[in-house]
């Protein structure tokens, strides 16, 4: 009776920890989420992100408006990091809201198995006046 269970629990064992096992590597998200491209920053109008609601792009670069006039990412509720895992591949966004305070916030990458680590929303509309992209050691991210 003994010889008989043993087999069968190691093989029950077995199948529950592929229900486990650690995901794919980054390399394995798709192209495209959410409208963004690998290796993207987007910008969205809406808390949901869809592809339907983005409104813009970065990709991989830093970037900086004049002054928030100049700023063609206006009215922005929702940022998306899809960057790849590098050295750089946090995101700082520096912003003024609609009541004209400024801040900044960092988005952090997605990752396999967390692509939601790499999605933040703002609870007013803000338009976007810098884009850094930096390592996640560095503050204000912080890993």
């Amino acid at each position: 009776m003994l010889r008989r269970f043993i087999p069968a629990a190691v093989a029950a064992i077995s199948l529950a920890g592929l229900a486990f096992a650690s995901p794919a590597s980054a390399a394995s998200l798709p192209d495209r989420m959410y409208g963004c491209g690998r290796g993207d920053f987007c910008m969205y109008s809406t808390e949901v992100i869809s592809e339907a609601t983005k409104i813009s792009i970065g990709r991989g670069e830093d970037w900086s408006a004049i002054g928030v006039l100049f700023s063609p990412y206006k009215n922005v509720r929702s940022f998306f990091n899809y960057g790849w895992p590098d050295t750089e591949d946090h995101v700082v966004v520096s912003y003024v809201n609609s009541v004209g305070q400024s801040g900044s916030m960092c988005v952090h990458r997605a990752e396999d198995g967390d692509v939601g680590a790499g999605h933040e929303t703002y609870p007013l509309p803000v338009t976007v006046i810098k884009i850094d992209w930096v390592n996640g050691a560095q503050g204000p991210c912080w890993g």
